[in-house]
């Protein structure tokens, strides 16, 4: 028999009246099903070759506009990349098409409800996203972290814990993507100068300090964004809520690596001989840190800058002020200094070669040496489509790809520190998190979220307190795996919760404000620590992540990763459970 759930849509801002949703109708059920296979592709992406014809048929086009130049080479076989890209915006517009969503639920998607405002979200975490990478295009993390490779000295476990230490502080005050940018390409060159091969125990301990410390700030991490704007939480309230239970992970989390997983001297070895030179020339010298410095005026500009945009967030966060109109000038403050040190270094560096008489202006500045990790290539570009370089028969064709790819070169050279920093930024996290909030927005237009809202109420009503800590923190964690990374998830979550709340707002007692208190930083804790679970695409940074290593000759098989983190994850969940637990208690005492 079909059932029917009564919404009261007036919080979420849906409609005016209240109104019934049948679960049972098609429209329901379709939306449901494109939910979860979008989040199975985000799991599992895969390519569809495209027709050849069709490809031809493109290609001739683009010849005839002068877009692309006529080449006697044969067309290559092209793919069309199925990910968590491509995946979501399929699946929009897939139920925009048969109206099992409609404009408004598109609408509430991107420009937010109840209290989630996506464009402002993105907005702060993409400037936070810049002054990070930015500054550590100085070469501020790398000298750092030589410094702190220099104080461990040559004990293996004693930089071993430095380096953790490191890495817990600065994803708590940057953010996991800088510290997985920079930090695994540092590990992996820190262990093939050492000879510690493999360095599994050296690069898992990162990645799990990286994801435990971005819930400790609201900026670490832009699902720390979603739920401060969910539930209406100042910076304060957040970060003095979370930062006992990560705590209690971190010291615990630790000595399990150390005993448990890597107890061998294989792994960490008891000395560690850093001297001499890197067989391939890239070494940067341990005993002078501060060699790694590129632009030293440039690192102590963005320092001064990241830091007092976080106490500027914090200041302002209680008296109502939009957090990317404190967030965005920093980064275009930011982004005016890389552009024009790069203008500065490029018209100098043109002097210096006319006087010399050269016009060799290939030299990239210092800033350059970092190589960019980008998450995707385009699905379907011109360079696809042109081959490798056109041969041309008679007089060259001036067309719109040269053109572009001329101008393109010209900008590298001319703002190579911008240009790096751009590829470096996540940026397609921006529209990947738009169609998320879509898609969630769908599913509670649909009702699914009303009857998720209503399971959990009806779970924490049994278990109370110590329920809501380990359903929250152990489930979205274990969700993050097939929920579109924690992006999706937390979103999910976080819109179930709501739910849960309005309908529980009538008998709203102690009990539920200590229910609410647990489910809600239960939540922080999972979507963070959920990285480190059992797949890459729990989160962007995972990815990423496996991109870089294997850049570095390292891979690290699906399995592997699953073995070594599940164990982690539960342990840092269970300790951070326990005293988020007793922290409910004493914070909400009758």
């Amino acid at each position: 028999m079909a059932q029917t759930w009564f919404l009261n849509e007036n919080h979420a801002q849906c409609s005016n009246s209240d109104q019934f949703i049948d679960i049972a109708h098609w429209r329901s059920i379709l939306t449901l099903v494109v939910f979860f296979l979008t989040n199975i592709v985000v799991i599992f992406p895969f390519r569809v070759p495209l027709p050849r014809f069709a490809v031809s048929v493109v290609r001739d086009a683009l010849v005839k506009c002068r877009i692309l130049p006529r080449t006697s080479e044969s067309l290559r076989r092209q793919y069309l990349p199925v990910n968590f890209l491509s995946a979501p915006i399929m699946a929009v517009l897939l139920l925009l098409a048969t109206q099992a969503i409609n404009d408004g639920v598109l609408r509430r998607g991107i420009l937010g409800a109840d209290g989630v405002q996506p464009m402002d979200i993105m907005a702060l975490f993409i400037s936070l996203a810049y002054l990070s990478i930015s500054l550590d295009a100085t070469g501020l993390l790398r000298f750092l972290a030589l410094w702190v490779v220099r104080k461990g000295g040559a004990s293996g476990r004693k930089l071993h814990f430095y380096l953790y230490l490191f890495f817990l502080t600065c994803a708590a005050v940057f953010g996991n993507d800088p510290v997985v940018l920079s930090g695994t390409t540092f590990l992996a060159y820190l262990t093939r100068v050492s000879g510690i091969t493999p360095p599994t125990a050296w690069i898992f301990p990162q990645f799990a300090a990286a994801n435990m410390a971005s819930a400790v700030l609201v900026t670490s991490n832009p699902t720390n964004l979603v739920l401060s704007g969910a539930f209406s939480l100042s910076f304060v309230t957040y970060t003095s809520s979370v930062i006992l239970p990560f705590l209690a992970a971190a010291l615990v989390v630790y000595p399990f690596f150390t005993i448990v997983l890597f107890r061998s001297t294989e792994h960490i070895p008891p000395n560690i001989g850093l001297s001499g030179s890197d067989g391939e020339g890239d070494r940067v010298g341990i005993d002078r840190p501060s060699s790694a410095i590129i632009d030293k005026a440039g690192a102590i500009f963005g320092s001064i800058l990241l830091l007092a945009t976080l106490g500027v967030l914090v200041g302002t966060n209680t008296i109502g002020v939009p957090v990317w109109q404190v967030a965005v000038p920093p980064a275009v403050l930011m982004l005016s200094h890389d552009v024009w040190r790069d203008w500065r270094y490029h018209r100098t560096h043109r002097v210096v070669a006319k006087e010399r008489g050269s016009e060799h202006l290939d030299a990239l500045p210092p800033s350059a040496v970092h190589s960019p990790i980008e998450l995707q290539t385009p699905p379907f570009s011109v360079s696809h489509l042109d081959g490798h370089r056109p041969r041309y028969h008679g007089r060259p064709q001036v067309v719109l790809s040269h053109v572009s790819s001329t101008w393109f070169d010209h900008f590298i050279k001319t703002f190579p520190t911008v240009h790096g920093v751009f590829q470096k930024l996540p940026l397609s996290l921006v529209p990947f998190a738009f169609l998320m909030f879509i898609l969630v927005q769908g599913l509670a237009s649909q009702g699914w979220v009303h009857i998720l809202a209503s399971w959990w109420g009806a779970w924490v009503n049994k278990t109370g307190v110590v329920g809501a800590v380990a359903g929250m923190v152990i489930g979205s964690g274990l969700l993050c795996n097939i929920c579109g990374t924690n992006i999706g998830t937390t979103i999910l979550l976080a819109r179930m919760l709501q739910e849960w709340e309005v309908a529980a707002q009538p008998t709203s007692d102690s009990t539920h404000t200590r229910v609410r208190y647990a489910s809600v930083y239960g939540l922080a804790l999972g979507s963070n620590y959920g990285a480190f679970t059992l797949t890459f695409s729990a989160s962007l940074a995972g990815l990423l992540w496996r991109e870089i290593l294997r850049h570095q000759g390292i891979h690290v098989r699906q399995r592997r990763f699953a073995q070594l983190n599940v164990g982690t994850f539960v342990v840092g969940s269970v300790a951070s459970g326990i005293v988020l637990i007793g922290q409910t208690v004493v914070v909400h005492r009758e």
